[in-house]
């Protein structure tokens, strides 16, 4: 009896084109180097690097938010599991990376055009690529990460509390970071709201918000 080598499909969206970026990976990464899967457009590429011993595997993924490649270390067991698994950005708390089948990966692309085609036409930009602004032109514009933690820990507080309202009345609600603050918004309905916070004193502002 011959066992079939375990196998995973894994994916990513490019940044700069916006082309879903596939790939299929398997136990036998070679022990000397890694895995790149590249954008045909040659601006991003997914790195995938295992650890000496092999049970767990690092994916350097490009972020389709914030222009930066993000590290994310997973167990061997995770990779090559059954259950679709996703990277998320830290700061927006979106998915960039996908692990899976590659049906629940196709499906899982499929979902996250669609947030970020919503969180565009939130933002009033015309096109996706507007989400990710030039680092050269907006270094350092963005909220501080710990600032979005606060923030998004105190929504999910409310959240879980039911002191949220939007037109749909269901949620659930996100946040994410942009120049002006950070939006939290519905992702029912869209609805949303920005919060000045670019700097911890905001965020600590916020605290004292009971209702949103």
């Amino acid at each position: 009896m011959v066992l079939k080598p375990k196998e995973t499909h894994v994916a990513y969206r490019c940044p700069d084109c916006l082309s879903a970026v596939k790939g299929l990976i398997g136990d036998f990464i070679p022990d000397a180097g890694m895995l790149r899967l590249k954008c045909p457009c040659g601006k991003s590429r997914m790195q995938v690097i295992p650890s000496p011993d092999r049970e767990k595997i690092r994916f350097d993924v490009p972020c389709l938010f914030c222009r930066q490649d993000h590290h994310f270390t997973v167990s061997r067991s995770v990779v090559f599991g059954d259950r679709l698994f996703l990277l998320n950005c830290p700061y927006t708390n979106m998915d960039i990376g996908f692990l899976g089948s590659e049906d629940a990966v196709s499906s899982a692309l499929d979902g996250q055009l669609e947030e970020v085609s919503k969180l565009a036409g939130m933002l009033g930009v015309e096109r996706l690529q507007d989400l990710t602004p030039e680092e050269a032109e907006n270094e350092g514009a963005l909220p501080d990460a710990e600032v979005h933690d606060i923030v998004r820990f105190i929504v999910k507080e409310m959240e879980a509390d039911g002191a949220i309202s939007c037109p749909c009345g269901t949620g659930p609600y996100e946040t994410a970071m942009t120049e002006n603050g950070i939006l939290v918004y519905c992702t029912v309905c869209g609805a949303s709201h920005l919060f000045p916070a670019n700097s911890v004193s905001d965020a600590e502002a916020f605290l004292h918000c009971e209702s949103l």
